[in-house]
This record gives C-alpha cells, structure tokens and sequence, in this order.
C-alpha cells in the first residue's frame, strides 16, 4: 500500500450531495508529499459491497470511507488522523463518534457509553458531544463501535458484503472484523465537531434486520435479544404500511393545499398536526417555508412562493430548495472561497430567497 495517499471512499446516489461533500474534501490540508483523491461509487447495491469496489480500486494505505452527506469541516482532519494512525500502530479504524461499550441489543445508541463530536442536521442543527467527554489533552478515546458517516482505515479488510446487502450496520459489522483481527478503534479529541453530517430523516425499514443479522453473526450466544428483534420485525411489518399512509396522507394534503395558493388554510393545517408529524421531514420542511411566509406577510414583502406562483417550480420542490438553502449557508459559517459563496448569493437572487428567509432557516440549520 502507498503510505502517502489517501483516498475518500463515497457511495453516492445524488450528484448534488457528493458535489458538496468533495467541495469539503478538497479544502483540507494535505500533509507534504502525501497525494489525495476521491473514489465516488455509484449504482451499489449496498454500503459493504460499494466500499469494497472502492477499497480495490485504490492502493492507498489511507482510505476515508464517508457519507456523501458529510461534511469535513476540521481543515486539519488528514494531519490530526494519520498523527494518531502513525504514533499508535495498534488503532486500525477512526471514527467521529462512538460507543465506549456496544448494548447488548446491538444498537449502537442504546448505552449512556457514547462518546465522540458531531454537528448533525435535521430540521435543527445541534453540536453533539454526547455521554462521555474526551478529556481535553488527549488525544483520542478507544471504543468499542463508531457510526459509519465517516469511517478511516490504515488496514484493509473486507467489508462484510455477504451478511449486510443494504444500508444498515455494515459500520458495526467492519467494527467487529478490525477488533476480531486485533486492533483498536478511536474516536479523537474535537474541541468543536470536526464534521456536520447532514442526514436528513432516517429511513429505519430494514435497520432491524440488519440488527438481527449482526447479531446472529457477531452475537449469537444472545438468543434473547435476537428472539426479541424477531419478533420487532414481525410488528413492524404489521404496522409500517399504516404508519407510512398516515405521514403521506398529511404531506400530500400539505403540498395540495400550498400548490393551491392557500397558504393561511396550510399553515393551520400545520398548527393541527405538526404535533402527530414531528418525526416526518417533509412535512417539517413545508411548515418552515408556511412560517417564512407569513413573517413575510407580516413584514408588507412577498417573495417565498414566488417560484411556485411563476410556474417555475412545484411545491415538492421545496424540500430540495431548503436543502440548497442549507448548504449555501454552511459555505458562508465555514469561510469556503469567495467562488462558493457566490453561487450562494446568485442562488438566493434566482430563486427569490429573502434576508426573512435565509435568517429564519439560519436558526435551523447553524449553531447557536
């Protein structure tokens, strides 16, 4: 393997996401004499079997498998990690955040045991330092598991593509390999989060699953949690479908209702059942642009709809428009170039996105 290069590993579906992930990318510093490049993997079945075809396509020693929704912020992320790889040869894999201890229902969240850093997004941005702190001066914490929206290696191993065909605990499972072949796994000291991990709303359809697999694979003396994630799937099967319509019954009213030019109807709407649909992203996302709206109205100016109204767009437009909105402003928070903020300025003139709207999804989306 090529000591001096690295190589980030991204599965990708969305041209858009991946495009402002590299953005990220290739602001870091590179540490002298080392050569780095980015793998996208397009058209995977799975996320073991896409960071397999891009673990043999390159011959760094160096690999960051990542998220197509994460963002780098730490410029310092390629020194900081390889000093720790190159001082501790025992850490094999690091990750961003982590368990200190793994529950036994295999869910990595489960344990007050997590430890780590994260600005995640959905709907509202939080710094997350999570359970355990890293104790300022050192340099890392060792774990047990880490989550897989960034994942870097200096060793190779197989992800196991032929237990996990979709897109839940390949991260636990490559966990458990680089322990079964004795190494470590650390989680490093991040003063604030060195990556913002824009996930948006997870879909859970297959997670518990998975969950069952990886514990019938790494676990399997845990015959009472692997009968009880049985018999989880057996419920959930039964009451996903009537969950499902519920949420895609109040969306579709939501966006008739806004495509329809009713606003004032749509907002009450909201008022009624944004409580039942919390949980439900689109439905968030089309209550922030009714509430830009009338703080609009309220401020004599008119400008959120006007893309709908012109016949440019559609109202199920909108949940890519906030997203865009989102990452623009994130080029501004972190001080990428002037070229990238510009397309921001040029997007908010294009698309009629007022200073009422860009300061009311700011709150959303930044850091307090």
């Amino acid at each position: 393997m090529n000591a001096q290069k690295v190589s980030f590993i991204v599965c990708t579906d969305s041209e858009s996401a991946f495009h402002e992930c590299e953005i990220y990318i290739n602001q870091l510093e590179i540490p002298d004499g080392f050569v780095v490049n980015v793998l996208p993997i397009r058209g995977a079945n799975s996320m073991a079997e896409g960071y397999n075809a891009g673990m043999l396509q390159t011959d760094a020693k160096y690999k960051v498998y990542l998220h197509q929704d994460a963002l780098i912020l730490n410029r310092h992320f390629l020194l900081d990690t390889i000093a720790i790889f190159r001082e501790y040869p025992q850490i094999g894999m690091i990750g961003m955040v982590g368990t200190k201890q793994l529950h036994k229902n295999g869910c990595i969240w489960s344990n007050p045991m997590r430890t780590g850093a994260l600005r995640s997004h959905l709907i509202t941005t939080s710094d997350e330092y999570f359970d355990i702190p890293i104790p300022e001066g050192r340099d890392f914490t060792t774990v047990e598991a880490i989550d897989g929206l960034l994942m870097m290696t200096d060793q190779d191993f197989l992800w196991r593509s032929d237990l996990f065909t979709g897109w839940d605990f390949y991260d636990l499972a490559q966990c458990r390999e680089f322990l079964r072949a004795g190494y470590r796994i650390a989680v490093p000291y991040q003063e604030t989060p060195w990556v913002l991990h824009d996930s948006g709303a997870q879909n859970l359809k297959d997670y518990h699953t998975y969950r069952k697999t990886y514990l019938e694979e790494y676990c399997p003396d845990n015959q009472v949690e692997i009968d009880a994630c049985t018999r989880f799937i057996a419920t959930q099967a039964e009451t996903s479908p009537q969950m499902a319509a519920g949420k895609n019954t109040a969306v579709d009213t939501l966006l008739s209702l806004i495509q329809e030019k009713r606003y004032e109807e749509a907002l009450h709407f909201t008022q009624e059942n944004l409580s039942q649909n919390q949980d439900n992203e689109l439905f968030c996302i089309l209550t922030v642009f009714l509430q830009i709206n009338q703080q609009e109205k309220e401020a004599d100016i008119h400008e959120v709809f006007i893309p709908l109204e012109s016949g440019e767009q559609t109202a199920d437009w909108l949940p890519l428009h906030y997203q865009r909105i989102c990452r623009y402003l994130w080029r501004t928070e972190n001080k990428l170039p002037e070229t990238y903020q510009q397309e921001g300025q040029a997007y908010f003139t294009r698309w009629h996105v007022s200073k009422t709207a860009r300061d009311r999804i700011r709150i959303l989306c930044l850091p307090e």
